[in-house]
């Protein structure tokens, strides 16, 4: 998946995790597998637990409890100022939002990572501004924070951090990544992509297992995102079909968003916008809509490859129910045979909505035959009421 600065919060999928289960067999494809831990990238997102992520603050409480009185008052107080700056001021998360910018430059270190964070221009700028959704004037107001990361990330270095998680971190995740190499290996997520995208993709995926994700799958720069060690392989799988696939289509299509208008206008829809838990991200309709057709084509992806989550199941709770929109497209690929004959998503997508296959009240209907009508009706529930 390659960097966006627009709809940042849609690089975060929340990953349930299942009880570990094998792979089911498949002939070595061309898909490169690389997973090895990241213990810089691990120290950002620690970061992000220790300056208050609402997400992460139950998972990591004992942690936050021993780490933090641990920091110096500069360091306390940049953890502070990047949680307002962020999380407050922005809705962005800090550790994810952070570790996407920051893995634009070396992550082999600790002391790399700094290097970036102070001089964000110089080492990490040009990268960023050949990916896709490049925004300068969001860049701009992230890299303005980077002198409070750069405190931050030298308080962890001050408080011990590489030790610290050679102790606490770093033994189950080389012992993860090893295990996740081997049974990941055989498996040809690419093919089964760019099928369906209707472009090249790059044959390596990058897995860095870390310490601090729980409860996020991040999408970082390039085909590589971050995902927790303990994670099973059926997981850690099915969260490669997912982030490879943002952004399905052309984020700055204002053709195909004039398409989507009637869409973005209906109060049902509007209801899911505005009145999910915020916490979950998504806080746009371009958001949702970027977010749920990725979903819905990791879908058709993980069944391909056998590893797949109900349907019904998986949109009636993932992230408080939010992603009819998710339901109903996999709904209208399946009836229009897109799931099999593939394609370019973005052409399909523009074909559907101009034929009505998803019209407002056809995405309820087709959410409604996945998830069942009282997921459907949950959002009239609390429905923003027309002006």
């Amino acid at each position: 998946m390659k960097f966006r600065l627009a709809p940042l919060l849609a690089l975060l999928v929340l990953i349930p995790v299942a009880s570990a289960q094998p792979l089911p067999d498949r002939e070595p494809a061309g898909t490169e597998w690389i997973v090895r831990p990241s213990p810089a990238l691990d120290a950002v997102l620690l970061v992000g637990i220790l300056s208050g992520d609402e997400m992460q603050s139950e998972i990591y409480a004992d942690l936050i409890a021993d780490v933090r009185p641990q920091l110096s008052e500069d360091t306390l107080g940049a953890l502070d100022r990047l949680d307002r700056g962020m999380r407050m001021e922005r809705g962005l998360l800090t550790g994810p939002v952070m570790a996407n910018i920051l893995s634009a430059g070396p992550t082999g270190s600790l002391d790399e990572v700094v290097a970036s964070a102070r001089d964000p221009q110089g080492r990490l700028r040009p990268s960023l501004e050949e990916t896709p959704g490049w925004d300068a004037e969001r860049a701009e107001a992230i890299f303005a924070l980077m002198p409070d990361m750069v405190v931050a990330l030298e308080g962890l270095k001050a408080f011990g951090y590489g030790a610290w998680y050679d102790a606490h971190c770093r033994p189950q995740v080389e012992a993860a990544a090893a295990g996740m190499q081997r049974q990941l290996v055989p498996h040809d997520v690419i093919t089964q992509q760019e099928r369906l995208v209707g472009r090249g993709l790059s044959p390596k995926i990058e897995i860095d297992l870390m310490c601090f994700s729980k409860p996020y799958g991040i999408s970082v720069y390039g085909q590589r995102f971050l995902a927790h060690h303990s994670y099973d392989p059926q997981t850690q799988l099915r969260n490669a079909a997912h982030e490879i696939l943002h952004p399905p289509f052309d984020l700055e299509d204002e053709g195909l968003f004039a398409r989507l208008a009637g869409l973005e206008a209906d109060p049902w829809m509007r209801s899911i916008v505005e009145n999910h838990d915020p916490a979950f991200g998504y806080n746009s309709f371009r958001g949702v809509v970027n977010e749920d057709s990725t979903q819905a084509l990791d879908q058709i992806v993980s069944e391909r490859l056998g590893v797949a989550r109900d349907p019904a199941a998986r949109w009636q709770r993932a992230d408080g129910g939010m992603h009819m929109l998710a339901a109903a497209l996999y709904h209208a690929m399946k009836e229009d045979g897109f799931d099999q004959r593939g394609g370019r998503y973005e052409d399909w997508l523009k074909s559907a909505l101009d034929r009505g296959l998803l019209a407002p009240e056809e995405v309820r209907r087709r959410a409604g035959e996945i998830v069942g009508g009282d997921a459907v009706q949950h959002w009239y529930e609390v429905a923003v009421p027309e002006e």
